[in-house]
């Protein structure tokens, strides 16, 4: 019985000492870091967007809709699985996508058209991440990636 408190105690002195897993955004490498799900390199901070899984994987994408398209392909409920960030368009400091507003009209990298904000913005949408999901699930002109092109 006392081997088994031994046991049990360095059991416990293990899980003490679990590394925590880092979900905070960390800085994308332009012109070096490519995107998930279009596989073009990622050159403009201001539009960029990044995922972080429970598990701590880290993916970056050019555009905040080619982050929606790979959550959607993956089958990953953001609100249960993973922390999605994305670049406020003036600053570029990641923002939680969720709690972005966004404006439409804007020349992002592939065209998805959203620029996210961390504030409100005067003479602008202002849409929250929803409605931005929900636009880019359902554009017709689908921006694929060239590997699902292939047969």
């Amino acid at each position: 019985m006392k081997n088994l408190f031994k046991l049990l105690a360095v059991c416990l002195l293990f899980l003490g000492c679990e590394d925590k897993i880092d979900i905070s955004p960390k800085n994308v490498k332009l012109d070096r870091d490519v995107c998930a799900y279009c596989k073009m390199v990622i050159s403009s901070a201001n539009y960029a967007a990044q995922i972080v899984t429970k598990d701590g994987k880290r993916y970056f994408f050019d555009d905040i809709g080619c982050a929606i398209k790979w959550l959607d392909l993956q089958n990953i409920e953001t609100q249960n699985e993973a922390y999605i960030y994305v670049s406020d368009f003036k600053s570029a400091e990641w923002i939680d996508a969720r709690k972005a507003y966004y404006a439409s009209g804007a020349n992002s990298p592939m065209h998805f058209g959203f620029a996210a904000h961390k504030d409100m913005q005067e003479h602008a949408d202002n849409f929250n991440f929803l409605h931005v999901k929900k636009t880019v699930l359902e554009e017709q002109n689908e921006t694929q990636p060239a590997a699902h092109h292939m047969h």
